[in-house]
């Protein structure tokens, strides 16, 4: 008797549990459907909506369709909005051309702009025309240019192609400079060679430099090498110094050693001190182990 009451209890349990289970995968069913009507969905089944359900998908359909209306999307229908919003949207519309044709943009609709707006559009493009021309970016259109912006912009092209070729830029084409202004070029890439030479920098041709730049590009040469041994750097070439050089090189780190030793701190060797230097270690630190 006691185990038919616990079986109809746990037939009774299971029952609900499944009942239960049945209604919240409905209702999450019902729910993507309310979703994907507001969402305009192929899959929204609007039959099964309540009338408040109806309203709110309205109501969310309305509301996507006037920010498709305002992004210029295809889905937009011009027809479900009201006077209102319609001409909101013109407003938008319209400003939204106009600030493509300030700046040049492709999707500008000059059809659409009032008479000043067009003039004002205008004037913006030849002035940005003609500063395009003057600074050689962006596309040039020398037939928008009148006679004396023609003669402003050949001055400019012109002191481009010279600051080019002066700053050894690819842009440099010589055949356009005059005689002087192949000089002034040829000496500009001179002194840049030497720059380039002191500072010891690969773009360096040590063969076009005169006597005196070279003995002044060999004594950088010197004073580099000094710092990068002082400094224990790789590129140290220690047969390019000369004995007063090394010899103080030597003592510097001499001196740094037997301060790494005493102290404890960086790298020490301990064989390279004196009796009396080695004397001076605090016992705390003979005791340790050399690094």
């Amino acid at each position: 008797m006691h185990c038919s009451k616990m079986k109809i209890i746990q037939l009774l349990t299971t029952i609900l549990v499944l009942s239960q289970a049945i209604v919240i995968a409905q209702t999450s069913d019902h729910d993507r459907n309310v979703l994907a009507c507001k969402d305009g969905w192929s899959l929204c089944d609007r039959s099964t909506l309540t009338a408040a359900e109806t309203a709110d998908v309205s109501a969310a359909r309305h509301v996507k369709n006037i920010g498709d209306c305002r992004n210029g999307v295809s889905s937009c229908d011009h027809s479900q909005l009201t006077s209102s919003e319609a001409n909101s949207l013109a407003v938008a519309d319209y400003r939204r051309n106009l600030e493509d044709c300030n700046f040049g943009v492709q999707t500008c609709d000059h059809s659409k702009l009032s008479r000043r707006d067009a003039i004002s559009v205008s004037q913006g493009e030849l002035e940005r025309n003609r500063s395009d021309c003057m600074n050689a970016v962006g596309p040039c259109d020398a037939t928008r240019l009148t006679p004396t912006q023609r003669l402003d912009v050949a001055h400019a092209v012109k002191e481009h192609n010279v600051s080019n070729c002066e700053n050894g830029w690819d842009l440099c084409d010589y055949s356009k400079l005059t005689s002087l202004e192949a000089r002034h070029v040829s000496l500009a890439e001179h002194e840049r060679n030497a720059e380039n030479c002191r500072n010891g920098w690969e773009q360096c041709d040590r063969a076009k430099l005169t006597q005196p730049e070279l003995k002044r590009v060999l004594q950088f040469d010197h004073q580099r090498n000094l710092e990068n041994c002082g400094n224990g750097d790789a590129a140290c070439n220690f047969a390019d110094l000369n004995k007063a050089e090394t010899a103080s090189l030597q003592s510097r780190d001499r001196q740094r050693n037997v301060k790494a030793c005493t102290e404890g701190l960086g790298y020490c060797d301990r064989s390279l001190l004196t009796a009396s230097e080695l004397k001076s270690i605090p016992s705390e630190v003979r005791a340790e182990a050399p690094k």
